[in-house]
């Protein structure tokens, strides 16, 4: 079983920082400096657009094979993050630095989450910043999304039914210890969500995954748990998700049975908020359509 929580041991070169737990296998595959890394080619590319990419890479390493994700970050200006450096020496100037040090602080507090590797930043100008994040592979976890996809049967019927409320309670309960440790996943919802039904059980581990998005602003953290229900209540679908499921994360989350007059008024935010982000989703999609057919580049 995938280890979840324990805390990362770093090492730090000039534009590297290591796990120390996969500096052999790094050293090993040539992989051991910025411009290796970056320059990489291979794998099989999950996603391409213009500010970044992320490509799988199988390594085979002391008769095993070993998967990991590059996620690079293409140039970016960091003209606000640089000047705030010079007041703020250990801020993270880059999207992978920043996303490996969210890794580390998320299992300092024993919240589930992947395994990092490697990150790495280097500047190409003094306000122009190019990055990268190397993670392990997280199987046998899957993201909820890929299971509410691939196999909503397991959700239906008598016993799925029962599986359904104890996923929605165990989702709800990952949110509410992230918030009360000060941590916010600016994009809560089934696609980085990761969950493990190990030995038959019906009560899944869950971690959390892609957390290049973490708000840690406690003064907004009233808004914490709207805008994470709001975002997971978008993607959990119609049909097999009904209003009582709905409900009852909202319920599993606040750890009530019953809602009072606050309660119901938060609820009616989440649902108004939830209409809005699917507005603007469906927007959004359309937008990219309209950019493919035109055969421009995704941002």
């Amino acid at each position: 079983m995938r280890d979840t929580t324990s805390p990362v041991d770093c090492s730090r070169t000039d534009c590297l920082i290591f796990n120390r737990d996969y500096q052999d296998i790094l050293k090993y595959a040539g992989a051991n400096s910025f411009d290796l890394i970056w320059r990489y080619h291979g794998g099989e590319t999950i996603k391409n657009i213009r500010a970044r990419s992320v490509i799988r890479i199988e390594i085979q390493y002391r008769g095993e094979k070993k998967r990991f994700y590059l996620k690079r970050h293409n140039r970016e200006c960091v003209v606000f993050r640089r000047l705030l450096a010079f007041f703020y020496p250990k801020l993270a100037l880059s999207q992978g630095l920043r996303e490996f040090g969210n890794i580390c602080d998320f299992r300092k507090y024993n919240l589930p989450t992947v395994a990092p590797v490697a990150a790495g930043e280097k500047f190409s100008r003094f306000f122009h910043v190019r990055s990268f994040l190397i993670t392990e592979d997280f199987s046998p976890f899957i993201s909820l999304e890929d299971l509410l996809r691939d196999r909503p049967q397991f959700l239906t019927g008598k016993d799925g039914v029962a599986r359904k409320k104890i996923l929605i309670e165990k989702v709800a309960l990952l949110a509410r210890r992230m918030h009360q440790e000060g941590f916010n996943h600016r994009d809560f919802n089934a696609t980085h969500i990761l969950l493990h039904y190990g030995n038959g059980s019906d009560i899944p581990k869950t971690a959390l995954f892609d957390l290049q998005r973490v708000d840690r602003r406690r003064f907004l953290k009233f808004r914490w748990m709207i805008k994470s229900l709001s975002e997971l209540n978008y993607t959990l679908p119609d049909g097999l998700f009904e209003a009582e499921d709905r409900i009852y994360l909202f319920q599993a989350y606040k750890g009530k049975s019953r809602l009072r007059c606050w309660d119901r008024l938060q609820w009616f935010w989440i649902t108004r908020k939830t209409i809005r982000i699917r507005k603007h989703t469906e927007k959004m999609m359309m937008r990219r359509e309209e950019k493919k057919r035109r055969g421009l580049p995704e941002r």
